[in-house]
């Protein structure tokens, strides 16, 4: 770890007045966003960084403590305290979740995992359809600056898009951007958020993750320019990529 701090820090006249705590956090921030602190390194344990600091261990912990709360750390029982990787925030803002994190600077990628057709009476349900409609089914992996991050599948009605058209969505890269070729233009999504463990040990697999793994697990319907359900999807995404912001007003 390159990342080094020390009491020369506070020869700063200018900090003379922050609380000890405070200090300890700027530093620790402003190292993460140098880059001299990355995900996964391990910060000096409690009893360095008193000595470093001349502080107590409560500072220390209210410092660390804040900046886990705030998601810039992560403790490990038994381990140590290590800097959390980059969270995705969704801001709710796009249909496309690809192009919100493009917005913030990710390398986005995708894998096709599968592609059938049949029916799915789940999907038919959000759909209004009847229970035996057939669907295109379109399962892929959402890679992130080279992890996975999300597993996705989408069942679009077979009468709108047929598993061969679903074909070339690799060579496409974009799910929205095929729909489109096919003229379907989402317009509109609703989604709701729960957490689930992934029981599926495929989907596991694709994101590199446990059997049980805690996720958070979006349902999605999406609606056309007519207001008409084209699409139903169901995602697991890493919780330890992601999260969500929403703002509110009075």
């Amino acid at each position: 770890m390159r990342w080094t701090v020390g009491l020369e820090t506070y020869s700063d006249p200018s900090r003379a007045g922050v609380a000890k705590y405070l200090r300890i956090e700027s530093d620790i921030l402003a190292a993460i966003k140098d880059g001299s602190l990355k995900p996964g390194d391990k910060l000096p344990g409690q009893s360095e960084m008193c000595s470093r600091y001349g502080v107590s261990a409560i500072t220390v912990r209210k410092a660390f403590a804040d900046l886990i709360g705030d998601g810039y750390l992560v403790g490990i029982k038994g381990s140590g305290t290590y800097v959390a990787k980059r969270q995705m925030i969704r801001g709710l803002t796009s249909i496309s979740f690809s192009e919100e994190l493009r917005e913030q600077g990710y390398e986005i990628g995708m894998l096709v995992d599968a592609i059938s057709s049949g029916s799915n009476p789940v999907a038919a349900r959000h759909l209004g359809l009847d229970e035996a409609a057939e669907f295109t089914r379109v399962a892929r992996v959402r890679i992130a600056n080279d992890e996975p991050v999300a597993f996705h599948v989408s069942y679009v009605p077979s009468s709108l898009l047929t598993a061969e058209q679903a074909q070339g969505l690799q060579e496409i890269g974009s799910f929205y951007d095929m729909l489109a070729r096919y003229n379907i233009f989402p317009q509109l999504v609703n989604e709701n958020y729960s957490v689930r463990t992934i029981d599926d040990l495929h989907v596991c697999s694709a994101l590199g993750v446990g059997e049980d793994y805690p996720s958070f697990f979006v349902r999605r319907t999406t609606f056309d320019q007519d207001n008409v359900a084209v699409e139903y999807g169901e995602t697991y995404f890493n919780k330890d990529w992601y999260s969500v912001t929403v703002n509110i007003r009075a």
